[in-house]
């Protein structure tokens, strides 16, 4: 369901949560970086942080210095002005991915499951390499970013190319860092070492969390993804992701960055 109006939903006495739907749905992702876009350019006194997810938008603020009644109004307010949100301000990421990697199939086989690609491709009733393709064949949608720095969920913007996976049944112990997993039909990162129970895709070479902030890319903070960006996986092989790891190790990598505004393709809404 889509709201007509965003709903207010209070979460503790420094929280407020701005929500637009209860559906994971593309236009609803929009409607929250609108909103966070608007609160950007136009600070609220008392508003000390914003937090993008799929469907709402987190605001934490300071009661002492504005009332939640008048920070509801004054959101009521930046809300009727939003109208219909057809654009937003999107970067385009392609990020290197070696796809059915070793790492990943340690993993599984010291949890006690099978290659997740191949498992991936017997439910879904395609070959491995259908599989790859299918998945690096369209772009994909940051929708939310949290839980971990730089972990993400992102949705595909092309619908005939989505996957679906089930999640494991008992949870990983651990997994290596850096690597790319999905659930469902959204596609998630790991990028540091930790449990999980997403399905493993494959492993990149580059840094998405780099606390150091050692490449420019990292420039405006320690995390790359953000909410609004859109990702190409590009298959790459053994060779080449030891060359590209070789680059970021010296601080030589280049980052396929592109700053654009993006509209919500027909029929994806």
């Amino acid at each position: 369901m889509r709201y007509e109006r965003a709903v207010f939903k209070p979460l503790g006495d420094l929280y407020l949560g701005v929500e637009f739907g209860d559906e994971l749905a593309l236009a609803l992702n929009f409607k929250v970086i609108a909103l966070n876009t608007a609160l950007g350019a136009s600070p609220i006194p008392g508003v000390t942080e914003t937090i993008p997810t799929n469907r709402s938008l987190g605001i934490v603020y300071a009661p002492f210095t504005i009332s939640r009644a008048r920070l509801e109004a004054r959101l009521r307010e930046i809300e009727a002005g939003m109208g219909e949100v057809e654009e937003v301000p999107s970067r385009h990421l392609t990020i290197p991915i070696w796809y059915n990697d070793p790492w990943s199939d340690e993993c599984a086989k010291a949890h006690g499951a099978p290659n997740n690609l191949e498992f991936l491709a017997e439910i879904n009733k395609r070959t491995v390499e259908e599989v790859i393709k299918t998945h690096c064949g369209t772009d994909w949608w940051v929708s939310a970013v949290g839980f971990t720095p730089a972990c993400f969920q992102a949705m595909p913007l092309g619908r005939a190319m989505a996957l679906t996976a089930p999640k494991y049944l008992r949870p990983r112990t651990w997994t290596p860092e850096r690597i790319l997993c999905i659930a469902g039909q959204l596609t998630s990162f790991y990028p540091v070492r930790s449990p999980g129970g997403y399905q493993l895709l494959g492993r990149t070479p580059v840094e998405l969390y780099d606390p150091l902030q050692r490449n420019p890319a990292f420039t405006d903070g320690p995390v790359l993804p953000r909410v609004g960006d859109r990702h190409t996986y590009a298959p790459i092989d053994e060779a080449t992701y030891w060359e590209i790891r070789r680059q970021v190790e010296q601080g030589a990598y280049e980052y396929q960055i592109r700053e654009e505004m993006f509209r919500i393709p027909a029929g994806r809404a």
